[in-house]
């Protein structure tokens, strides 16, 4: 056997790529290192009883994108394997998502593989990094002030479906197996332009740091290794430790407890609200160790209540113990409803109702235990009242209490998060404030043994 195939042969069984009878799609875009994938899976076929699909993509970028579809198709009828091929406009994709060249390249090309795995009912879609492209994405990221997850590296196998047969492999390795077999392949110019960043690393920095360590990229590779070991320790601990952090988890948002989270060793508590942090967004771009870090300084922050606006429209909202991350701020409209008489009355945007009840005087008549419920003297707050949402400056006189009191100091008194004040309604007669709902009702409204009249409300 070939010692280049033998060699993704044992990086195959070494990461448990393929089972015996698999379907495989294997991405070929025409260059040196997807042409080589593709013939060293064609020598492995009969080794792992293989049915292979060439899938290529066209992103719509260059003017030679029919000729390098032409180009595999050429080479997979050669082979006899099933080809499938998709011509997008990337720039358009770039556009519509906001996102970088590069980012939204790798978004359809991963989308059509995953596709195209769909349609020939594959189960393992096959990429032709290579050990030279751990590398260089390792400098990348370590420019890019990555943590120890991204210095992992590229995964040989993600989410058990894209396997990368040649990540063990040279790039030196790869070029002298196409030349002994024989194998054309493409040349993509964009390859030479130091516009991109990993190609002034490939062509400028990774020389000149091989002039200090000849064996730097070999280093790089094997630290790589050690980090995706030490990562996947933490992330086994933190599948174990992350439930006992949450408060509550909806579909938009999660809450972590504050001293639980702060009570964890650094490495794990880092961990944990990058987790959360995937949790919300289903992915990390654009999300790097600084973000995480701002997060991890907002827990540390003597202000109870603090929010922080990361990429992607992450928001992260401090409330004394307890830390939202959630897509986007739920923005609540001021409201203000007038209320006539007795009744229901709709408060929109908060999706709740107000009623109205007006009771005779008795001796059965005692308030509820339930802070919904208020029981007011009618004939100091006859109608038409108001209810609004709370505004800088609201006053109102506790019950119990001699002096008026800042609403917004009862609020913190309380401990409700500035993001949920605007959602509790205020019950207010002319200007004076009667019934903060759910937490104080005003001194001057209690009923007295002369009330004739009782105004019972209720938030349901």
């Amino acid at each position: 056997m070939n010692p280049f195939v033998r060699r993704a042969k044992k990086t195959i069984q070494k990461y448990v790529m393929l089972q015996p009878g698999e379907r495989v799609v294997v991405g070929v875009s025409g260059g040196a290192d997807s042409m080589a994938l593709l013939h060293v899976l064609w020598e492995l076929r009969r080794d792992f009883r293989l049915s292979l699909v060439v899938a290529h993509l066209d992103h719509g970028l260059r003017l030679e994108g029919q000729a390098e579809r032409s180009f595999v198709r050429k080479a997979s009828v050669q082979l006899g394997i099933p080809f499938i091929s998709r011509k997008v406009d990337v720039r358009e994709k770039q556009k519509e998502q906001r996102l970088t060249l590069q980012e939204a390249a790798r978004e359809v090309r991963y989308s059509f593989l995953l596709e195209a795995a769909k349609i020939h009912q594959a189960t393992k879609i096959a990429l032709g990094h290579t050990a030279d492209d751990q590398a260089e994405s390792i400098i990348m990221r370590l420019l890019r002030g990555s943590g120890t997850r991204g210095l992992g590296g590229i995964p040989p196998v993600r989410g058990e479906v894209f396997i990368r047969p040649l990540i063990e492999s040279w790039r030196e390795e790869v070029e002298r197996f196409l030349k002994e077999r024989k194998v054309a392949f493409l040349t993509d110019p964009s390859n030479r332009s130091l516009h991109f960043l990993r190609n002034r690393i490939r062509h400028e920095l990774l020389p000149i740091l091989q002039q200090y360590n000849p064996r730097l990229r070999q280093m790089l590779v094997q630290m790589a290794e050690i980090f995706r070991a030490e990562e996947d320790f933490w992330q086994n601990l933190l599948k174990e430790k992350f439930p006992a952090l949450v408060r509550s988890q909806k579909k938009i948002s999660v809450t972590l407890d504050i001293p639980s989270l702060i009570a964890q060793p650094l490495p794990l508590r880092l961990r944990s609200l990058r987790y959360a942090t995937k949790k919300i967004l289903g992915h990390l771009r654009r999300v790097g160790l600084s973000h995480i870090l701002a997060i991890n300084h907002l827990l540390d922050s003597p202000e109870p209540n603090k929010s922080l606006q990361l990429p992607q429209g992450l928001c992260l909202t401090k409330a004394y113990q307890a830390l939202t991350f959630a897509q986007s701020r739920e923005e609540i409209l001021p409201f203000a409803v007038s209320v006539a008489g007795p009744g229901c009355w709709e408060i929109p945007e908060i999706g709740r109702e107000m009623r109205f009840e007006i009771l005779t005087s008795h001796p059965r008549v005692r308030p509820k235990s339930s802070s919904w419920v208020a029981l007011l003297d009618f004939d100091k707050v006859a109608f038409p009242l108001t209810i609004r949402s709370f505004r800088p400056g609201d006053r109102l006189q506790p019950l119990g209490m001699e002096g008026e009191k800042k609403v917004k100091d009862l609020f913190i008194d309380c401990k409700i998060p500035a993001t949920q004040r605007k959602k509790i309604p205020l019950l207010f007669k002319n200007g004076q404030l009667l019934w903060i709902a759910g937490l104080r009702l005003d001194q001057r409204v209690r009923l007295q043994p002369e009330t004739q009249k009782v105004l019972r409300v209720e938030l349901i």
